[in-house]
């Protein structure tokens, strides 16, 4: 999970131009009952979060994008609830730019319609001179939203970065009752995405493992072992570019190099990639 900047004042165009307005107006009446139309809040901004989002799902940072389309979540389900009875979800924020977020459809599903918060929930909006929400019970930054104290991390709003650490098995470890919450409802540690997670880390270990190994029986010489070994690390740092896909955990792989890398290394193999490493990080390999 990264940090996404969003303008929540400048909608995409496609939704601008559609029937958002009318269809706001519409679920202040029926609420729950109301006919949500795909079309308009999928349709008309998938495009614009998939390049805000890098065309990764904002909870896992899986890219699907050569695969399943990706989804448009409500961060604020626009149904009923399900941690809360009485709730009938934030129907007038089905159609709000700040409350649409890209998602995949596994983490999609997961998260459905939870939304646990640490303070009451608003369930009804208070309505202007038209008869639509006021802003404050819309826009995700507003005081009033921000009061409910949501437990589930939003990218577009939170430090996400500060709240979340990796372990060298492909884990992810949240720092906080927020990501705590996160990862569980979003269950960010399925099978698929530690697999994932962890074959990057592996791949890295290997390539360094050939390298050594190739240097050790006279195939290549100092020279070309230096060579090899700064592209791995060339590659290593551009895992954390956000664009790539599990790029913080690509930061975790760079950044704590010694505990991810190094130590997955035999002592005489860890030995010379840290060394090799140090003079990559001072530019002098």
């Amino acid at each position: 999970m990264i940090s996404v900047k969003k303008d929540f004042t400048i909608l995409p165009k496609k939704l601008i131009e559609s029937r958002r307005l009318a269809l706001i107006l519409d679920s202040i009446t029926t609420q729950s009952k109301h006919k949500f139309d795909s079309k308009v809040y999928r349709d008309a901004t998938l495009e614009s979060l998939e390049v805000l989002y890098h065309s990764k799902c904002a909870y896992c940072e899986t890219n699907t994008s050569a695969g399943a389309a990706m989804q448009v979540d409500h961060y604020r389900p626009k149904k009923k609830v399900n941690d809360d009875l009485i709730h009938n979800g934030y129907y007038w924020l089905a159609y709000e730019w700040s409350n649409l977020i890209l998602c995949c459809s596994k983490c999609n599903r997961k998260k459905g319609y939870s939304f646990p918060t640490s303070a009451a929930k608003i369930t009804e909006p208070s309505l202007d001179a038209d008869g639509l929400p006021e802003i404050e019970y819309c826009v995700a930054d507003s005081a009033k939203l921000r009061a409910e104290e949501a437990l589930i991390l939003h990218p577009e709003l939170d430090d996400v970065e500060t709240h979340f650490v990796f372990g060298p098995n492909g884990d992810i470890l949240g720092l906080s009752s927020q990501a705590e919450k996160t990862i569980e409802i979003c269950d960010l540690n399925r099978k698929e995405l530690v697999f994932k997670r962890l074959g990057i880390l592996k791949r890295y270990v290997n390539d360094l493992q050939e390298i050594l190994q190739e240097f050790s029986e006279g195939t290549i010489n100092s020279d070309q072992c230096r060579e090899s070994a700064k592209r791995v690390f060339r590659r290593l740092a551009a895992l954390q570019d956000p664009r790539r896909e599990y790029s913080r955990f690509g930061y975790f792989l760079f950044t704590k190099f010694d505990f991810f890398i190094a130590n997955s290394l035999k002592d005489k193999q860890k030995d010379a990639v840290l060394k090799l490493f140090d003079l990559f990080l001072k530019k002098e390999l």
